[in-house]
C-alpha cells in the first residue's frame, strides 16, 4: 500500500498567512470605536450619542425625548418600526455603529387635575371627559347648573338666575328686546369666569361649544343604553373608544325632573336667535340631538380637555 506524502511547508505557509490576516483584523477591530446614535422619530428634545469600543458591553441610555399626546414605547432600528426592537437599558457587545430611532403610541386617555378624558378619534383632536362635573363615575348624574352660572342652587328659575332682572338678560344678550333696559353685547360664548367646568375642574377644561357637540353626534356611533344599572347614552368614536353619558334629567324649580328618561347637557354656545335660550345636546332612546332651552334651567355639564 502506498503513502501520499505531504509538503509541510506548502501546508504551514497558507495557514500562517490566514492566522495572521485574522489576527490583524482582531487587533484592528479591538481599536475600533462605534457611535450609538439615538433619533427622536417625532419626538422633541436631545440625547448625546454613545462611543463605545469594538467588543466593549454597553447599556442603552434610557429615553430622554418627549412628544406631546404620545408615550414611548421602545427602541427600533427603522424609524417605521419593523426592525429590531429593543426596551430602555439593554445591553449590547459593540459591532458596529447603530441608530435607534424612538417608537411612540398614541395616548387615547389620560387625566389632567384629576379627572380623566379619552380621546375619541375626533377630527379635531377634541378629548371629552368621562364624567360629569360633580360625578366621580360615568353613570354618576353629578351636579346641575344653569347656563353661565358655576355653582349649584336650591332652586332654579328666572328670579334666581344670575344673569336675569325682572326676566330680562344683563348679560350674553344680542336682542334689545331681550335685554335689561334694552341691554346688548357681543358675548355669544361663555367666558372662563361663566365656564362650570373651568370653575370646578380646573384650568385645561372648558364646556364644549355648539360645533364640538355637533362633531361628537356625526363621527360617533350614539347608542341607548343601560350601563351599571343607570340610562344614557353611549358615544363610540372610529377608533373603537367611548364615552357613556347618563340620562339625568334637568332641574326646574327644587326638583329633578325626567332622570333615566333623556340627558340634557349644556354648550358653552349661546342661542342666538333667542338669547334666553343656550344651546344643548339632547337625547332619549329615540336619538340624539342639538337643541336649545331656557339658560335658567339646571343642566348636566360634560367638559372637553383643551390641555
Amino acid at each position: 500500500m502506498g503513502y501520499t506524502t505531504y509538503n509541510i511547508r506548502k501546508i504551514f505557509f497558507p495557514l500562517a498567512v490566514i492566522c495572521f490576516v485574522v489576527l490583524l483584523m482582531s487587533g484592528c477591530k479591538k481599536n475600533e470605536t462605534y457611535t450609538i446614535t439615538y433619533d427622536a422619530n417625532g419626538g422633541a428634545g436631545t440625547m448625546a450619542p454613545q462611543t463605545v469600543k469594538y467588543g466593549e458591553t454597553f447599556t442603552l441610555t434610557k429615553n430622554a425625548f418627549t412628544r406631546e399626546n404620545y408615550v414611548f414605547v421602545n427602541w427600533n432600528t427603522v424609524p417605521d418600526g419593523n426592525g429590531i426592537s429593543y426596551d430602555d437599558g439593554h445591553t449590547f457587545i459593540a459591532v458596529s455603529d447603530m441608530t435607534l430611532y424612538a417608537q411612540w403610541a398614541n395616548i387615547t386617555r389620560g387625566q389632567l387635575n384629576g379627572h380623566e378624558w379619552v380621546d375619541l378619534g375626533l377630527p379635531s383632536g377634541t378629548k371629552w371627559a368621562t364624567c360629569n362635573v360633580g360625578a366621580d363615575t360615568p353613570e354618576g348624574y353629578g351636579e346641575y347648573f344653569a347656563w353661565g352660572e358655576t355653582t349649584t342652587k336650591e332652586t332654579y328659575s328666572s328670579s334666581t338666575y344670575s344673569y336675569s332682572n325682572d326676566g330680562k338678560l344683563t348679560k350674553y344678550c344680542n336682542n334689545a328686546e331681550c335685554g335689561n333696559d334694552g341691554f346688548t353685547d357681543a358675548l355669544t360664548i361663555l367666558e372662563a369666569s361663566d365656564d362650570a367646568a373651568i370653575a370646578n375642574w380646573g384650568a385645561g377644561w372648558r364646556m364644549p361649544t355648539y360645533d364640538e357637540m355637533l362633531e361628537l353626534i356625526n363621527n360617533c356611533t350614539v347608542t341607548w343604553t343601560i350601563q351599571n344599572g343607570v340610562n344614557g347614552s353611549l358615544f363610540t368614536g372610529q377608533n373603537g373608544n367611548s364615552i357613556f353619558m347618563p340620562a339625568a334629567g334637568y332641574s326646574n324649580g327644587s326638583s329633578p325632573y325626567d332622570s333615566s328618561n333623556y340627558g340634557s347637557y349644556w354648550s358653552s354656545s349661546l342661542c342666538t336667535g333667542f338669547p334666553y335660550h343656550a344651546v344643548i345636546l339632547y337625547f332619549n332612546p329615540e336619538g340624539c340631538y342639538i337643541s336649545d332651552r331656557y339658560r335658567f334651567w339646571g343642566f348636566s355639564v360634560r367638559p372637553v380637555c383643551v390641555n
